[in-house]
């Protein structure tokens, strides 16, 4: 029975066994006998060659075989190798019977070809469809999108699978919408259509398109399916708008052009004329189209229009003047240029032509009135000559021979270029050649120049070119006007208007120095805070304790700076105190040898018993940066950097900062010393490094001198008045330990910077005070009359509105004994007015540190 089946089949005895039986099916399908498979294991070698796939199979038909009857039956499906080594893919499922397994091969090669090629085939139609350059949809009958690629999505401008299930009509206007019902009634009769139809994308962008739309009917319905391909022809239509436009706008000035413009053929013959043209001849556009060239010209030129115009057609560009006949009979002048070009890729004559009528009429006055114009010359309070294109004076007048101190006869026949001062013969001799060479037709410019007794004067010279009627030189016109005291009144406004923009520029700088300090103190003064406060949370001698001590010296050094500048721009109150100029000599020196000094050698020449001088540290130290920054520029490759310092009798100090570099020439060290300027490349210096410290100097009470020789050095000395008794020096420090407060204050904190908000914040919660903050003093205002009552006030002097200088008299009124700390980084007049105004109120100089916040606070608190 086996035998005679069309399944092919295959009797094992047991899943290890030998082969029993193998059918006719299974031979004509595989093409093995039982002599080619007498076991199983023989089977699995020949079918599955592959040692993979074959672990594979083996481990699926385990599976089936131990999971029980059930699990016997599942099919299993695979690639069988052949006997004649062709592959045949089959179902393959077993059955138990009894100690027997009777397995069955279903071939399903041909279904597997059919279904790969049926997938080979939707990937082929999906690659065509996502890579269409053109947008691709199917809509239904309802305009619904059924099917779309990622171009029709980025035409609508919706996300990518978005726009499946919406309707076409939602993208457009009414109008469009009945246009797109009227093409839908063409296509139900089956008709295929193109249109263009405006749509608007999802984010309401207007977009134009051109449409194909085919009909499509849909399978097992009468109602149609829409096949539609969009092109989005937006930049298309805009190109044909300005296409147009440009066509109307060259039309219009074809017609409207004050020039005449007209087109020949290349036979001659007028195609095109303009508005003017037309004018000037007294006829219509119309009338003149049609005729040749030659009936518009005079008779004395009829011979030579032919010639013209075969040179104009050999490529040659002409201008030439030419006599037309007008309507009435008379005859006009026109100049006239004409060249050939390409209309249609045929060959035309555009000609462009004025009537010069008037101008003929001014030449020919011209030449009749010029001897009254030499009357008029001689009776002018201006000098005025002819120079003969030989560059020697054909004709001057009175007035010129004057000018020069000599006679008309001297002057005439003398080279002109010899009256000129030797500073002017380069530039008046240039100028001079491009008048008679007709590259200037005219020059208008002052010149100094020389009088007979070697004495100059300073003149305007208005020179113009005259020609012949043929265009060649007659001679050079010029007017010379005696300005001399004219240009020592504009010198000296000159020098006026320099020392007004210089006090202008001093007085900007004093601006800048403001707004500068205001936002960088805040800005340390938060940094100088938050550092102190932290640093007192560290143990001594860690890694951290050193770097918040490196961050306080820099934010501590970042103040004094401020105050230098700020010192300069004469906006702050100097903070000064006896001072030992060595050590501010030493510290200048360490800072130096860890920057970029490495090519410099620093010498120390120090008194040992140099007595104290009384100022600004800060101010002092930023001065000494300066001569330093200026030495080390003058010395790029390498030399000698020496300070010293002396005593200078019983009441001056003396310091020293001296170079090896280049040097300063003369001219250079007269000025090194005037603001704003530089001998550096522009963006490499202010030009106010020297100046700073000149007035550094004089804020001191001292003096100052600057010595320097091109390749000998540059030395500056510094002369301080001299203190009598030593006071022990203040050091600077953010850090200190930390005690806590006898008792918490209120404290409300009035400042719009919310750097320094959140660092007073911090340190006042660590001093032990409860913080509150307004960020201006409106705001501060407001709180104070809705009930606030705080024990210490820390007020910003610069802020936005009434700022601090506007809110503390207000301030004051509403809490009369209230203390008042004025935070300020400009100690200014402005801000010591108001202290000295207001009682209970004192500075806060920013930027400050937990100490210095702690050292105003403390006397506020009650034992």
């Amino acid at each position: 029975m086996v035998q005679s089946l069309p399944l092919a089949m295959a009797v094992l005895e047991g899943p290890e066994g030998r082969v029993l039986q193998l059918n006719r099916a299974f031979t004509d399908l595989f093409g093995y006998t039982l002599e080619d498979l007498p076991t199983v294991a023989e089977w699995r070698e020949r079918a599955y060659p592959d040692p993979a796939f074959r672990a594979a199979m083996l481990e699926a038909w385990n599976a089936r075989i131990t999971g029980g009857p059930e699990a016997a039956g599942e099919p299993l499906s695979g690639t069988v190798a052949c006997k004649d080594g062709s592959v045949r893919f089959v179902r393959i499922a077993l059955a138990s019977l009894n100690e027997w397994l009777l397995v069955t091969f279903t071939d399903m090669t041909e279904q597997r070809r059919t279904e790969e090629a049926l997938q080979v085939s939707e990937a082929l139609y999906r690659e065509l469809l996502e890579r269409q350059g053109d947008g691709f949809g199917m809509v239904d009958a309802e305009e619904r999108f059924l099917l779309v690629n990622p171009v029709a999505e980025q035409i609508f401008g919706v996300a990518p699978g978005k726009l499946l299930g919406r309707s076409l009509l939602e993208f457009l206007e009414p109008e469009q919408q009945a246009q797109v019902r009227q093409e839908t009634e063409l296509r139900e009769e089956g008709l295929p259509s193109t249109y263009e139809l405006r749509i608007r994308q999802e984010d309401g962008t207007p977009r134009t398109l051109l449409v194909t739309a085919t009909p499509r009917s849909k399978q097992g319905e009468g109602r149609r399916q829409i096949i539609g391909l969009f092109r989005d022809i937006t930049d298309q239509k805009a190109v044909e708008g300005r296409l147009r436009e440009s066509e109307a706008r060259y039309r219009d000035q074809f017609n409207l052009a004050s020039e005449g413009i007209y087109t020949l053929s290349p036979e001659g013959e007028i195609l095109e004329v303009n508005q003017s043209s037309a004018r000037m001849h007294g006829c219509l556009p119309a009338e003149m189209r049609g005729l040749k060239l030659v009936e518009l010209c005079a008779p004395q030129a009829a011979d030579l229009t032919g010639k013209r115009l075969r040179r104009i057609l050999a490529g040659e560009a002409l201008t030439y003047e030419v006599e037309h006949r007008h309507k009435d009979g008379r005859t006009f002048p026109l100049e006239v240029s004409a060249s050939l070009i390409s209309e249609a890729g045929e060959p035309r004559i555009l000609v462009f032509h004025r009537d010069i009528t008037e101008r003929k009429r001014v030449q020919e006055a011209l030449r009749e009135s010029e001897e009254q114009l030499r009357t008029i010359f001689e009776a002018s309070d201006a000098g005025i000559i002819l120079v003969s294109p030989g560059g020697s004076i054909e004709f001057a007048n009175r007035k010129m021979a004057e000018l020069f101190g000599t006679t008309i006869d001297r002057l005439i026949g003398s080279s002109y270029l010899s009256h000129l001062h030797p500073s002017e013969l380069e530039q008046g001799d240039h100028r001079m050649r491009l008048l008679m060479e007709g590259g200037i037709s005219s020059v208008a410019a002052e010149r100094r120049y020389l009088r007979v007794d070697g004495t100059d004067f300073w003149g305007h010279l208005s020179g113009r070119r005259l020609q012949h009627p043929d265009g060649s030189l007659r001679a050079l016109l010029g007017i010379v006007t005696d300005i001399t005291q004219r240009r020592q009144a504009e010198e000296e406004q000159q020098s006026l208007q320099a020392q007004l923009h210089q006090a202008q520029k001093m007085e900007s700088l004093g601006s800048l120095a403001g707004g500068v300090a205001h936002d960088m103190n805040n800005v340390l003064g938060a940094i100088l805070g938050l550092a102190s406060a932290h640093m007192d949370s560290l143990p001594p001698g860690s890694p951290a304790h050193r770097a918040f001590g490196t961050i306080i010296k820099a934010a501590e050094r970042g103040g004094i700076m401020l105050k230098s500048l700020l010192s300069f721009a004469r906006q702050n109150t100097a903070e000064k105190r006896q001072l030992d100029l060595n050590s501010i000599l030493r510290e200048e020196v360490r800072l130096l040898e860890r920057t970029t000094l490495s090519k410099v050698r620093l010498v120390l020449q120090l008194a040992p018993d140099l007595r104290p001088i009384q100022g600004d540290a800060g101010a002092l130290t930023h001065a000494l940066m300066n001569l330093c920054v200026n030495a080390v520029d003058a010395m790029p490759e390498s030399g000698t950097l020496t300070f010293r310092t002396r005593n200078l009798g019983p009441d001056w100090v003396e310091a020293q900062v001296e170079d090896t570099g280049t040097g300063m020439p003369k001219e250079v060290l007269e000025k090194a010393l005037d603001p704003f300027f530089t001998t550096k490349d522009v963006g490499k210096g202010t030009g106010l490094g020297l100046s700073i410290v000149y007035s550094t100097v004089k804020a001191h009470l001292g003096q100052m001198e600057l010595w320097s020789e091109p390749g000998q050095g540059t030395c500056v000395t510094m002369r301080f008045p001299a203190c009598r008794m030593p006071q022990a020096a203040s050091k600077t420090s953010g850090a200190h330990r930390l005690m806590p407060a006898v008792r918490p204050l209120k404290v409300l904190l009035v400042d719009d910077d919310e750097l320094i908000q959140t660092a007073m914040m911090g340190l006042l919660e660590l001093l032990g005070h409860e913080p509150t903050v307004a960020p201006s003093g409106e705001e501060a205002l407001i709180r104070i009359e809705a009930g606030l009552r705080p024990d210490v006030v820390v007020l910003d002097m610069n802020m936005p509105g009434l700022g601090g200088a506007g809110t503390l008299p207000r301030l004051r009124a509403l809490l009369p004994a209230v203390p008042v700390l004025l935070a300020t980084g400009r100690a200014d007049q402005a801000a010591l007015d108001l202290v000295e105004a207001h009682p209970l109120v004192s500075l806060l100089a920013k930027p400050f540190g937990m100490k210095d916040l702690e050292a105003c606070l403390a006397p506020l608190q009650p034992e």
